[in-house]
């Protein structure tokens, strides 16, 4: 099939492509031409008849404030219907806007600047989701961009958790490095710490044989960490800098704010070099720099060192919270860290990498900080990994991490009931063992008359821990026919995505049913976080 099998970082606050060139090199793809941006801002906006995304929808809600727009919507996703209103308007949903957003980005033809216009066509394509999305029972996050993505017509590969596709690109440069100089490649323990706009998550991940990759552990709470990553760091300087000129503060909504917001981003990446230079000088001796300004942006605006570490004070305090968590489990269980990988566009910022330095108790200059990855590489280290996947460069090897089961009624000799809970998923699983439906270890089931449901119950330990949930399905099974001679046979699977179905096959294998378990396991478990 021709095209390009892409990688896509669908970031909370921004969106990085990637492709192989003719040369057989990885690449980010730029959007909006010669001119254009690797980093696509995750932002949309509705202007009548007309939808602009990326830095176009940015501009227009800094210009027009009455115009319909809206960021952070990935991570909106999951949230239930009768929560909506306080985030989206018109009829829309997360998922249609996720929509429409891919749509403009991939595919349209409208568009000149979306990847199959300025590129060409999609064979294949795999896209990142934040690991909590699979240990969070009650997000729905990947089944919903999966049906995004299905009514798009892409040709999706799986969807991936982002810090396996971090490592997956970390063990693949590493690999060709090593085979230039004629070392062994690494194996051992990575730790990846993935700092971008919209969160802060950390896996452990374990790296062996032939480009083999597992989460070991993994800490972050998705969109309930929003204050703890670069756009919360963002918001605190250009209110400070506001509050210094004015003496007052500004409504976040204003288009005022808006335009500030995004002339200080600026100015943020664009003086990355220098303002670690002044950090640093700053940090070794506040006495002398701490009153020099690190940032002046939008024409009279600035902030200086003292500012940009309040500023920075909650991101440091989420930072140390998470890597305590992380050194107890690592402690507890006799692991090691034998190496840190920092991704994202907000894990170079100097502090950010002090912090985490720091909570780790590593020197600066401690050679498992690996320094080695420059600031465009380790911002595009997970779309990189996604596009490696795709091109099955590298094959990762992902586990699903629930108990799932059902619950029957036998019959002892003594013709006493008993219900027996029979597991058909068991947690830690590798996913390509499960690609195939696992069935019961039980007698088929009867139906005794036309039109009659299958009565289920379902069980689901979280994470193994070893404590068992039921929903009973009384209405969700609807057999394909209804013949006496039918029996069935009760199964499940998990595709590459981490997707669970459930599976009712004839014993002939003639017929077969299947149904997501998403909406389930979602009533199961509102609210549902997991914190190891």
């Amino acid at each position: 099939m021709s095209g390009y099998k892409i990688g896509l970082d669908f970031g909370t606050t921004n969106s990085i492509i990637s492709y192989f060139t003719s040369s057989a090199e990885v690449e980010a793809f730029q959007y909006g031409g010669p001119d254009g941006r690797r980093y696509i801002p995750s932002f949309i906006g509705y202007d009548e008849e007309f939808v602009e995304i990326g830095t176009a929808a940015r501009t227009l809600a800094a210009n027009h404030g009455d115009v319909e727009t809206y960021g952070n919507f990935k991570m909106r996703l999951p949230i239930p219907a009768d929560r909506l209103p306080e985030y989206i308007r018109h009829d829309r949903t997360p998922a249609s806007v996720t929509t429409d957003y891919l749509r403009e980005l991939l595919v349209s033809e409208e568009n000149p600047y979306s990847f199959c216009k300025q590129q060409g066509e999609i064979s294949g394509l795999v896209v990142s989701v934040p690991e909590i999305w699979q240990r969070d029972l009650y997000n729905r996050g990947r089944e919903l961009l999966k049906q995004a993505i299905a009514a798009l017509d892409l040709p999706l590969i799986q969807l991936v958790s982002e810090p396996v596709a971090a490592a997956a690109y970390y063990t693949w440069d590493m690999q060709r490095r090593a085979k230039d100089a004629g070392d062994e490649s690494f194996s051992g323990n990575l730790l990846v710490c993935d700092m971008g706009g919209g969160t802060f998550d950390v896996s452990l991940c374990r790296i062996y044989g032939e480009q083999k990759v597992d989460v070991l552990y993994f800490d972050g709470q998705g969109d309930r960490g929003l204050e703890s990553a670069g756009v919360a760091f963002d918001r605190r300087c250009v209110q400070a800098a506001y509050k210094a000129k004015h003496d007052s503060t500004l409504d976040e909504n204003d288009p005022e704010f808006l335009r500030l917001l995004r002339e200080f981003e600026t100015v943020k990446i664009g003086s990355h070099a220098r303002v670690t230079r002044y950090l640093t000088n700053a940090v070794r001796e506040p006495e002398i720099y701490g009153d020099r300004q690190i940032y002046v942006f939008a024409g009279g605006y600035s902030l200086n060192f003292a500012q940009v570490c309040e500023a920075f004070a909650p991101i440091a305090a989420g930072i140390t919270a998470v890597i305590e968590r992380v050194r107890t489990w690592i402690a507890e269980r006799q692991q090691t860290i034998d190496r840190v990988f920092l991704v994202g566009g907000f894990s170079q910022f100097f502090l950010v990498r002090r912090a985490i330095a720091s909570a780790l108790q590593f020197a600066t200059d401690d050679p498992r900080l690996d320094a080695t990855f420059n600031l465009t590489h380790s911002a595009y280290a997970i779309s990189y990994g996604a596009c490696l996947i795709a091109n099955d460069r590298v094959q990762p090897s992902e586990k699903y991490l629930h108990n799932l089961g059902i619950v029957v009624d036998t019959i002892d000799a003594n013709a006493e009931r008993q219900r027996r809970a029979i597991e058909i998923i068991k947690g830690g699983t590798r996913l390509e063992e499960l690609s195939q439906p696992q069935f019961a270890d039980i007698p088929p089931l009867v139906t005794f008359q036309q039109d009659a449901p299958l009565t289920l119950t379902l069980w689901v330990d979280p994470q193994g821990k070893g404590v068992l949930v039921e929903e009973s399905l009384p209405e969700m099974v609807k057999l394909p026919s209804y013949s006496p001679e039918d029996k069935w046979r009760v199964g499940m699977r998990v595709d590459r995505s981490q997707i669970a179905y459930l599976t009712i096959e004839e014993v002939r294998g003639e017929k077969r049913v299947e149904y997501e378990l998403g909406n389930v396991l979602a009533k199961m478990f509102p609210g549902f976080v997991l914190i190891e």
